[in-house]
């Protein structure tokens, strides 16, 4: 058993565990109800992919993000995926210079996230 990659999956599994209720503090303070429902959604329909829930997720003010890196710096592996301000989705290119295209839902948006995955390896560290 490779001790490393089992610690890099129980740190994805709890950063997963975790996500959804920092997410859902930031909902009850934050000025930006809207947009932080949308987060929580795309976590939630995130968190049903098992090809997603390998990588790690973190945000950045409300976009998802998906690693193969459980540390800084962070490698991004799949698009990025972010709510608007009328309730659609867009999914971004990993580097963000592109619109993959956008959504009326949360799990239509990870659906594109997932198609724009090119064989992202799980955490290795």
């Amino acid at each position: 058993m490779n001790l490393q990659a089992s610690g890099a999956a129980d740190c994805v599994e709890a950063r997963w565990q975790r996500l959804p209720t920092t997410w859902r503090l930031m909902h009850e303070r934050d000025g930006s109800p809207a947009l932080s429902r949308g987060v929580l959604a795309l976590i939630e329909a995130a968190s049903a992919e098992p090809s997603l829930r390998r990588l790690y997720p973190f945000t950045t003010r409300f976009t998802l993000w998906f690693s193969a890196r459980t540390s800084h710096p962070f490698e991004v592996a799949a698009p990025a995926v972010e709510p608007l301000p009328g309730g659609r989705f867009r999914v971004l290119s990993p580097t963000q210079k592109r619109v993959i295209g956008e959504a009326d839902t949360a799990q239509a948006a990870v659906a594109l996230v997932v198609a724009g995955l090119a064989g992202a390896a799980g955490p290795d560290a």
